[in-house]
């Protein structure tokens, strides 16, 4: 069964042409160049040989002169400073990295991390009394901060300086003695998708070259703004692009004690880490710190310095993300009996509430239900008296507009293009929920409700060669703002028997003409295997996938990762 809307992209022949014999590529592959704004040998270059030569000045940040000076001289001094942080995968790497950069210099350092249950997001009123009863003079905060205008006020009644290191959309801007953000006003840094470990970084790079510019001195840490990057679903182009390329080969080559204790515990060799163990390994365990319990273990688990204590620490991450999956799939299981009801009075979104859903996992179910229904989705549970939760947006939908036209049904709200946070009164959800349907479908067009397949090419599978695999494999790393090419496959047919794995998964084999039969797994397609299973072998196929590269005991084979299918009798 098709499950998707297929768009088949389709760029100018003679750019698909001229690059192709440029860089002496298939066309295919120069397709799919083509619809990333890759048209020239020079792009093609820049592409795929992403260089840390090419990033931008940090001094192109409005105030980043100001906050150099500032730091250095509380460096300098022996000022107590701070680090506050977000209890996130990008705030908590964010955090070790720059407590770490810091203490290289002789700097008095110490960091601070909301509780999620209790303090929420950004900076709090226990955050503050942590440093003032420290006696620290300076603030530096990390993937937050930028909407705590009465925080800082509070900051500065006593006599505490802040230094605000953020990537999200500010309103009203607090007084600051430097703020650091992409997306503020007349901040002229030409790329606004850094995540908030990103914009940290950016300091420490102004720093190091104010000092003269040491080698290595911040290029070590690319690691951690590789993780952060790649958690925190910022845009995978220009600049974050080659902070991935540089910060998975550092990961691989050089692995920290933390890293390498967290592979054993994932199975995987540090030498092989990708951006799918990143997505669906690690960070979900630097996160499970701040769901479930506290990112504290998160945070020893990152500064950990010999091999025994990022053992412990890994260990203690790894029974955190078990109990999380534990009530995940609880929460999941309950959210999709609710899912028929919500949607018999509202039709453009899913808006779900349980007082007794856990907040620590509810981004988690809220991707989920969207990954299923392809709805903008909003999963909440009740905390202190308040109702708290967690949206995601499908497609080129801004659900960080939508919830400002909720405003008014609102105590606060936070987040970015794809994701936000969100906080309300009880008495409210009634009115949010009809006034968040009410947005979405006024700003989702019906056609975008079906999710939509980007196909860069059509494919012959007997055009899959080791050429073709080698250069496609230079267009990762993949997430955010780089997806995987896709490719369409007609005139195929089906090779054997369709397997059914775990009741979810489905292998089968197909040829193309009197071409080698070839592997496709499809994850969670149980009705393809129904659909084959009726059709049978006289069935012809149109397959979407992404080809890939496979081992099994030494041997390396193609497979074909199967996005839809569409099945087609003779008859």
């Amino acid at each position: 069964m098709k499950r998707y809307r297929w768009t088949r992209l389709e760029p100018d022949e003679s750019l698909v042409m001229e690059l192709s014999k440029a860089i002496n590529v298939s066309e295919p592959i120069a397709a799919a160049l083509c619809n990333r704004g890759i048209s020239t040998f020079d792009d093609a270059r820049r592409f795929f040989r992403p260089s840390l030569d090419s990033v931008p000045s940090p001094f192109l940040f409005k105030d980043m002169e100001t906050a150099v000076k500032r730091l250095t001289r509380a460096v300098g001094s022996g000022e107590r400073i701070m680090i506050y942080g977000d209890y996130d995968v990008d705030g908590t790497t964010g955090t070790a990295m720059l407590s770490m950069f810091l203490e290289g210099r002789g700097a008095d350092v110490c960091h601070y991390i909301n509780d999620r249950f209790t303090e929420g997001y950004g900076l709090s009123d226990e955050g503050i009394a942590f440093a003032v009863e420290r006696q620290v003079t300076l603030i530096v905060t990390v993937d937050c901060g930028i909407r705590a205008v009465d925080e800082v006020r509070k900051c500065s009644a006593q006599g505490i300086e802040v230094i605000i290191c953020d990537h999200h959309e500010a309103g009203e801007l607090p007084e600051a003695f430097a703020i650091l953000d992409p997306k503020v006003d007349g901040c002229a840094y030409p790329f606004r998708e850094l995540c908030g470990c990103g914009v940290a970084f950016k300091l420490m790079q102004a720093i190091v070259q104010a000092e003269g510019g040491r080698p290595g001195a911040w290029e070590q840490y690319l690691d951690l703004v590789a993780i952060a990057s790649a958690a925190d679903m910022v845009s995978l182009q220009q600049e974050n692009r080659a902070y991935l390329h540089e910060g998975l080969r550092r990961l691989r080559e050089a692995p920290r004690e933390c890293l390498k204790a967290m592979s054993v515990l994932m199975n995987v060799r540090p030498e092989e880490i990708s951006m799918t163990n990143i997505a669906f390994g690690i960070a979900p365990r630097i996160n499970a710190a701040g769901r479930m319990e506290s990112a504290r273990s998160a945070m020893q688990w990152l500064l950990a310095r010999d091999a025994g204590e990022a053992g412990r620490h890994a260990a203690a991450l790894e029974e955190l993300n078990t109990r999380r999956r534990e009530i995940d799939a609880g929460i999941m299981a309950r959210a999709e009996t609710m899912v028929a009801g919500h949607c018999a009075t509202y039709c453009s979104s899913i808006v779900l509430y349980d007082e007794d859903w856990h907040l620590g996992v509810l981004g988690i179910v809220a991707s989920k239900i969207l990954d299923k229904y392809a709805l903008p989705t909003v999963i909440m549970g009740r905390m202190n008296g308040l109702v708290k939760g967690s949206v995601r947006s499908i497609g080129n939908l801004n659900i960080y507009d939508v919830l400002h036209e909720c405003r008014d049904h609102l105590e606060q709200f936070g987040g970015h293009h794809q994701a936000a946070g969100l906080t309300l009164r009880p008495e409210q959800l009634s009115g949010f929920r009809k006034r968040f349907d009410e947005v979405c479908r006024d700003l989702l067009p019906v056609e975008e409700r079906q999710r939509e397949l980007l196909v860069d090419a059509e494919l012959g599978i007997r055009e899959i060669t080791q050429r073709f695999m080698n250069v496609l494999g230079q267009f990762s790393p993949f997430g955010f703002g780089n997806r995987e090419p896709l490719f369409v496959s007609g005139n195929c047919s089906l090779s054997g028997t369709p397997r059914l794995l775990k009741e979810r998964h489905v292998k089968f084999m197909v040829k193309e003409g009197k071409g080698p039969a070839v592997e496709v797994i499809a994850f969670d397609r149980p009705d393809i295997y129904e659909d084959l299973t009726r059709m049978g072998r006289d069935a012809r196929l149109q397959l979407v996938y992404v080809p890939e590269r496979k081992q099994w005991n030494g041997r390396e084979y193609l497979q074909l990762k199967l996005k839809d299918l569409v099945v087609m009798s003779d008859e």
